[in-house]
């Protein structure tokens, strides 16, 4: 089903020109925003679930733009449309917390001169009597057309969404570039960190919509040419992370800023990517994530965890499973004692081109035969396959790090028999779904060939 639309009408105060820092900062709630007569819109729709609704998204974009002094008020205002969510923007019909989408006969009390396309005609209007959407839209529609143009009435329609907008959606560059002027000049490094928070702002956005993360980055900023001195001055930064939040970039910028000196007013500044790279978020922490994103008081992040576990079932009883460079199926995670830092999941150069199951079995299971073919809830149907793996013998050492009993497994002989050859199939079942088998080569008359060691989910 088709989301309901959710348009955002947003402005800052202060706020000079159409604020270009803005949209690109807005870039990392929906991906959905352009720039419509004097205000930034937003279609939250297709990310309001994302969000957990109207209620937690407003305050988080709200209290974002107030920190760090980047915004001393937001005007919010929502819509059924864009030019709806404007017009009630220049209404003063801002979000509160609580409101939903305002309906039809709200629309229709709107003033006149809120709606774009009757800014021209509103003093004639006027005259008639007619200062609202829904004593414009009782007129009879024709008369209207003839007299002032078909504009008009399209302008109604789609700001009532009985008409479909047409919008021209901000695209984010390959490389963030973003320069601030404003009229007054800055004297002092300290008066450049509110612009400063403003690009960075702007950079999270782009780098959230592009899923990339920041290395190096540059600063620039131009003086007042009527001073004799150098016409722009400037820095870049460099981290030995990749960094998509904002706020590891102004401390950096923040600390560097302090050792400046400042030639000459400063009149603009400028930020630019010098290098980035794709953003890859930790997985395994999830519990770090959990507390950033919902910010609630008794969130704890992955360290606290850690050491409320180990405290309260003991150290031995909290390990993390490592991933093993090796071949063996068994032996290809080994439990390992956890750190401070999250596990991140590394890929193995063993298990670059196979298909590994989910669920590995104990130890192999063998298979009946009818006919040629294996079967497990009925005849197997062997789909990918063969992949060849040699064993030479059952480590013991991983065996017990992987908390098995692999010495124990009888595959064709002893445990240190010599080396023997496995194919290995992704197969089929009727009833139980895909599996992982092996057929043994070499295998003695009466013994069983073929093995079930794994299932996939």
């Amino acid at each position: 089903m088709p989301h309901p639309p959710h348009w955002l009408a947003l402005r800052c105060l202060p706020s000079d020109g159409a604020d270009t820092w803005l949209g690109s900062w807005a870039l990392q709630f929906t991906p959905r925003v352009l720039w419509l007569e004097e205000a930034w819109l937003l279609d939250v729709a297709p990310t309001l679930r994302l969000w957990g609704g109207l209620d937690r998204l407003m305050p988080r974009m709200t209290d974002s733009l107030k920190e760090g002094g980047m915004c001393r008020g937001v005007q919010v205002a929502l819509g059924p449309t864009a030019r709806a969510a404007l017009a009630r923007w220049r209404a003063g019909q801002w979000w509160a917390e609580g409101d939903g989408l305002p309906t039809r006969a709200q629309l229709l009390t709107l003033p006149l001169h809120t709606l774009a396309a009757a800014r021209a005609h509103t003093a004639v209007l006027a005259r008639l009597g007619v200062h609202t959407w829904g004593q414009l839209a009782r007129l009879p529609r024709d008369g209207v057309s003839r007299r002032w143009g078909a504009l008009l009435l399209r302008g109604l329609d789609e700001a009532l969404g009985r008409a479909p907008e047409t919008h021209a959606w901000l695209s984010p560059p390959t490389d963030f570039d973003e320069t601030l002027t404003w009229p007054h000049h800055l004297d002092t490094t300290d008066q450049l960190l509110p612009p400063v928070r403003q690009l960075l702002a702007a950079l999270h956005g782009w780098l959230v919509l592009r899923q990339r993360a920041a290395l190096a980055v540059r600063w620039s900023w131009q003086h007042d040419k009527r001073r004799h001195v150098a016409h722009s001055g400037g820095f870049e930064l460099r981290t030995a992370q990749p960094a998509q939040q904002p706020g590891h970039w102004v401390r950096l910028t923040a600390e560097h800023l302090a050792r400046q000196t400042l030639d000459a007013p400063v009149v603009s500044i400028r930020l630019q990517t010098t290098e980035h790279v794709p953003f890859a978020a930790p997985s395994a922490d999830w519990v770090s994530a959990a507390a950033a994103l919902h910010q609630h008081p008794a969130a704890i992040g992955w360290p606290v965890l850690l050491e409320r576990l180990r405290a309260r079932l003991g150290d031995g009883a909290v390990t993390h499973w490592q991933p093993q460079d090796t071949h063996v199926p068994d032996a290809m995670q080994a439990a390992a004692s956890p750190t401070g830092q999250p596990v991140t999941a590394r890929r193995l150069p063993a298990a670059r081109d196979a298909l590994l199951p989910t669920w590995l079995l104990p130890e192999p299971q063998p298979l009946p035969m009818r006919g040629h073919r294996p079967c497990y809830q009925g005849e197997l149907e062997l789909l990918v396959g063969p992949q060849r793996l040699e064993l030479a013998h059952w480590p013991g050492e991983a065996a017990h790090a992987c908390g098995g009993e692999l010495g124990d497994v009888r595959v064709g002989g002893q445990a240190d028999a010599p080396p023997t050859l496995r194919d290995y199939f992704v197969a089929r079942s009727p009833i139980a779904g895909l599996l992982w088998v092996f057929r043994q080569q070499g295998a003695a008359e009466g013994e069983p060939a073929w093995f079930l060691h794994g299932r996939f989910a």
